[in-house]
């Protein structure tokens, strides 16, 4: 039998399937998004920065399993300068790309670093934004080409800038316990007396409702930072693991609608939640209420 000339082997690959190439790798034909409509940035993860202004993130990106992309919401506690560092590790093509963009409250995009910026295709990439506001910011990171896949990590700096800080003092320092309420002018009696004391730690309440398989009865906790984001508010809640709140219980604003959350980023005393309900709303009740 007479072996194909190369002309037959190109008619081959160029009469076939066109989700299929020559070396049999197919080509997906999706957007790289589950759904019909696919809304990511809505449901972005949260980044916290630590006690240096610092933070690391890390995700698979992987178009053929609809994983093009991945969105963080970053929330900077005052203005200043953000330093963003990419790296990729490709999952077989060399010459694939990741990119990313930054975007403000407003959705505006502050920078890229996409296929036409200079360093296309580099595994590398840092961008730095100065002079930016306080406030939460979107970062965009996602996959050029539909047949890339990549192991990618994002290093945060945020620097603190020029410009005056808004004061958000006691959110920012830890609980230092219950004070006496002190007069203004001395009105120590002769004889020593009570002095009332001011207690906004968490406080369990009594509930009719069936207890969680803890047994615990819900506590009550004080609301002392809310903030606008992209998908309503997030808000402090001032108690932490020292008072039985911990990551991944779920709770509520008190009498507001549609305010239910998980909480995250607990440390000793104090919690992070993300709530669908306006700013307005919530700082209006004062409040929430967490099931152990």
């Amino acid at each position: 039998m007479r072996a194909p000339s190369l002309l037959s082997l190109t008619l081959v690959c160029l009469t076939s399937a066109s989700l299929v190439a020559c070396a049999g790798k197919q080509v997906p034909q999706h957007s790289g998004y589950k759904g019909k409509k696919p809304t990511p940035w809505t449901r972005p993860k949260v980044i916290e920065l630590d006690d240096e202004f610092a933070a690391k993130a890390e995700t698979e990106l992987d178009y053929a399993a609809f994983k093009r992309a991945k969105w963080f919401e970053l929330t900077l506690p005052g203005p200043g300068a953000l330093q963003l560092d990419l790296e990729s590790v490709p999952a077989g093509d060399e010459d694939m790309d990741v990119a990313m963009e930054v975007l403000d409250a407003n959705n505006h995009v502050l920078v890229r670093a996409d296929a036409d910026s200079e360093d296309v295709n580099e595994q590398k990439k840092q961008r730095t934004l100065s002079d930016l506001a306080e406030g939460t910011y979107l970062i965009h990171v996602y996959l050029e080409g539909r047949l890339n896949a990549a192991d990618v990590e994002l290093r945060l700096k945020f620097m603190r800038g020029d410009r005056a800080w808004k004061s958000d003092f006691p959110n920012q320092v830890s609980f230092v316990g219950e004070l006496p309420i002190v007069p203004p002018l001395d009105d120590t009696p002769d004889k020593p007396v009570k002095v009332a004391k001011v207690n906004k730690r968490p406080r369990r309440v009594p509930t009719t409702e069936p207890t969680a398989a803890t047994g615990r009865a819900p506590l009550v906790a004080d609301i002392t930072d809310v903030q606008p984001s992209t998908t309503g508010s997030k808000i402090v809640v001032g108690g932490g693991t020292s008072d039985g709140l911990d990551n991944g219980m779920r709770g509520s604003v008190t009498g507001v609608k549609n305010a239910s959350f998980t909480l995250s980023g607990c440390n000793a005393n104090r919690c992070f939640a993300n709530v669908r309900a306006a700013v307005d709303d919530v700082r209006s009740a004062g409040t929430v209420i967490v099931r152990p």
